[in-house]
């Protein structure tokens, strides 16, 4: 006999996903850390447009989504990426195709899931906007979490192509959940540029100021 959401959460009552506390799933104090807003940061000169600052209660709903896929986690990055993407639209005034970041076969293997293309597809459905998945990575890579700017800009250099080339160039915005030092869209631009495509702008959930 199911459970219904009143009896399961009078039994199990949700802890926030970012603090423990009991109540909600994102507490009241935490959702004030974790507001939308508008932030615009750049790779080269392409422009990177963002929704919310990452800090330690970002990075615990950026492992949830990405690691458990935590249904509330994978709401916050959707609704984060939809505003940061709708930003980019209305001040470029272009109708894009959207290209996800790819994740390294390592990753695919750990989390069991494509999490930014998954989300990406949801977005590219509910926008009414093309999605491709042209990219992806062509060696291993290291883990990017425990490196520096320098190390991880040498870590990526030449680890992606375009596996899926269009029949013709097309302006696109890469999708991806987080900027931190810029080298993963860098390279994503290096890739995509050298194939023929315009990458105009880069759409992520969230951005950590200042880029390192």
């Amino acid at each position: 006999m199911k459970i219904s959401n009143g009896l399961r959460d009078l039994i199990f009552p949700p802890r926030c996903l970012c603090c423990s506390s009991l109540g909600k799933e994102i507490c009241d104090a935490c959702s004030l850390e974790l507001q939308i807003l508008q932030y615009r940061t750049y790779v080269g000169n392409v422009p990177v447009f963002s929704s919310i600052k990452y800090g330690s209660k970002a990075g615990r709903i950026l492992l949830a989504a990405k690691e458990d896929g935590v249904r509330r986690a994978d709401e916050l990055m959707t609704d984060a990426l939809v505003d940061s993407l709708r930003t980019a639209i209305k001040t470029l005034r272009i109708h894009p195709t959207l290209i996800p970041i790819p994740h390294s076969k390592r990753a695919l293997r750990k989390r069991g899931r494509n999490f930014v293309a998954e989300i990406a597809g949801q977005i590219a459905a509910q926008e009414n906007l093309p999605i491709r998945q042209v990219i992806g990575h062509n060696r291993k890579v290291r883990d990017q979490s425990q490196l520096d700017a320098h190390s991880r800009i040498g870590n990526l250099s030449g680890s992606m192509s375009v596996v899926r080339p269009l029949a013709r160039p097309c302006e696109v915005f890469l999708i991806d959940d987080l900027i931190t030092t810029g080298a993963t869209i860098g390279e994503a631009v290096r890739t995509l540029e050298i194939g023929g495509f315009r990458v105009l702008a880069a759409v992520t959930a969230f951005v950590a100021l200042p880029l390192r």
